[in-house]
């Protein structure tokens, strides 16, 4: 599945999934997925920012590989496209100030989960 993350006219991070624009009506899996190419978008568009780089030509392309077997995400792939005027000498600090994302260093260290309901507090008499 590829997922494509874009800067819209303001600079907002905007994701998309077969030329739509993905919102938590669509799925909230979908929303969850494409939240690691918005993540890599917001540390691009940090990173050049600071260095007065024109967003313009800036698209993240995330493509996510599923385990046949379990039809679960196993591996998740961020190209970022950059425009010719970009920096070479940037190249590999652009790359690693995306490495920092929150939501990578969370799927790669995940969090356990606990679901309780209303029910669960009240109390037997």
């Amino acid at each position: 599945m590829k997922i494509l993350v874009k800067f819209d006219e303001n600079n907002q991070i905007v994701p998309y999934s077969k030329d739509k624009k993905i919102t938590i009506n669509d799925s909230p899996f979908l929303l969850f997925l494409a939240s690691a190419g918005m993540c890599a978008a917001y540390y691009a568009r940090e990173f050049m920012q600071n260095r007065n780089i024109s967003l313009e030509g800036v698209s993240i392309v995330e493509t996510v590989f599923y385990n046949k077997e379990t039809h679960m995400a196993e591996n998740i792939n961020i190209h970022v496209e950059l425009p010719e005027i970009f920096p070479t000498k940037y190249k590999n600090a652009i790359k690693s100030a995306i490495s920092q994302c929150t939501v990578k260093r969370h799927l790669g260290n995940p969090p356990s989960f606990e679901i309780q309901t209303s029910l669960d507090l009240v109390m037997t008499t």
